[in-house]
């Protein structure tokens, strides 16, 4: 798997060590089994994405499996939606507005859609990947294999 290197970013006088703090975090992510993908599209400044909402996410590895955990409060199971296409992990939902005749005078809560996608490590069992969902979490068990298949799959999430 060819490893995607970052762009050169410039400073402005606005985001004065965009360039340095995105290089750096590439570096660090890059030796993580579980790679970040840019899903966002082409922006001058991808360390800034840090502040668009996006869930939360937890992965942790046992001998035999991975588990990723994603917070995802206020949605349904209906509304998220996980995909494996080839060595790609992809979680995809979103939080509606609930609409109501009050009138609303403030308010700090967050809707819209979100995507997170994710390189799966090579030993990861692409077809046994299994999905539950409770209480505002999304937990993936991603089984360790000596050999992935590639393709595309969508996995079922089941209620806890």
């Amino acid at each position: 798997m060819a490893e995607q290197l970052p762009r050169p970013f410039t400073s402005t006088p606005f985001v004065p060590f965009a360039g340095e703090l995105d290089q750096f975090l590439n570096r660090m992510m890059r030796s993580w089994p579980f790679g970040w993908l840019d899903t966002v599209g082409a922006s001058q400044f991808p360390a800034l994405r840090a502040f668009e909402p996006a869930p939360k996410i937890e992965v942790k590895e046992n001998g035999n499996h991975y588990t990723v955990c994603v917070e995802v409060p206020g949605l349904d199971q209906s509304d998220i939606k996980v995909r494996v296409d080839g060595d790609m992990l992809t979680i995809a939902g979103e939080k509606k507005i609930e609409r109501s005749d009050e009138k609303t005078h403030y308010s700090e809560r967050s809707y819209g859609s979100f995507t997170r996608s994710f390189h799966l490590p090579t030993d990861a069992d692409k077809e046994g990947i299994s999905a539950q969902y409770g209480k505002g979490v999304l937990t993936l068990e991603i089984p360790k294999t000596s050999n992935g298949h590639a393709g595309t799959k969508e996995i079922e999430i089941r209620p806890s």
